[in-house]
């Protein structure tokens, strides 16, 4: 994952609810109609209220994020979870979370972060929720995908998951990175990807745009009434580009929403089976 900032979680909790007006009148989704639409599940098909989430600080590598954890964890009770945040870090608090019988578990290293549900054994990892909840964002936006032209800026993890969705969702993707190696790899695997080697030129030409990109993106270059769906951090629009465009960004909150609804999800379709 990317790593955030200390300032880039600083205020989520307080902000759960102006994100959530903001989605509203937007896109018509709440924060977790919004992540449920992004994982495929009916937004009912599973009551939080069942779930306790016990979300473990992780202080390897670069150490933990100040105010990330506990952002994680109000992003879980917003959704209607029962969340705390462990007593202990690593694998001392992933042991705690077992004893106290949790059925998911959240932790974030510098390379990855996932939500472990412990009943099905299986793993939310954040670079697909993310990719899936700003391409259902986008969708909602923009009134369905199909045949439209949409751009992916940046071609890593969660860029080329972003185009692979596309494509299932009927879109005409192009994709653009600095690197154009990785834009290469992604068309040799999936041949109606097209790639615009110029990323200013891409962004001038279209309407609508997922961002995966940690790089700036000029304002001039923006279309007016252009629509971005953009996850990528750190966020650098500026003011003039809110004016121009609808742009969808909040550092982490929509990512986790859909990667706690996706676990518990597991929960479900393992008792159906």
């Amino acid at each position: 994952m990317t790593r955030l900032t200390d300032n880039d979680v600083k205020d989520i909790p307080q902000k759960l609810g102006e994100l959530e007006e903001f989605l509203e009148k937007h896109t018509g989704r709440s924060i977790k109609k919004l992540a449920c639409e992004a994982v495929g599940m009916w937004e009912y098909a599973v009551d939080p209220k069942e779930y306790t989430i016990a979300v473990v600080p992780v202080t390897t590598g670069e150490g933990v994020i100040n105010g990330f954890s506990e952002s994680v964890k109000e992003t879980c009770t917003w959704l209607g979870f029962d969340a705390f945040i462990t007593e202990h870090t690593d694998i001392h608090g992933f042991r705690e979370a077992t004893e106290k019988k949790v059925n998911i578990i959240f932790m974030a290293d510098d390379d990855d972060f996932v939500a472990y549900n412990l009943q099905a054994r299986k793993c939310a990892y954040n670079s697909m929720s993310t990719a899936k909840a700003y391409l259902a964002a986008l969708a909602a936006a923009t009134d369905l995908l199909v045949k439209k032209e949409v751009l992916v800026v940046g071609a890593g993890r969660v860029g080329s998951r972003m185009a692979t969705l596309l494509l299932a969702k009927g879109a005409n993707v192009t994709i653009t990175d600095i690197d154009l190696e990785k834009c290469k790899a992604i068309q040799k695997e999936y041949p109606r990807v097209k790639i615009a080697e110029d990323v200013r030129e891409a962004i001038r030409n279209h309407k609508y745009i997922l961002n995966a990109s940690p790089a700036h993106i000029e304002t001039e270059d923006i279309q007016e009434g252009a629509i971005i769906s953009s996850p990528g951090v750190p966020n650098t629009f500026d003011a003039e580009a809110y004016k121009k465009a609808l742009i969808i960004h909040d550092p982490l909150v929509i990512g986790t929403a859909a990667m706690a609804m996706e676990s518990a999800y597991f929960s479900y379709l393992g008792c159906r089976k």
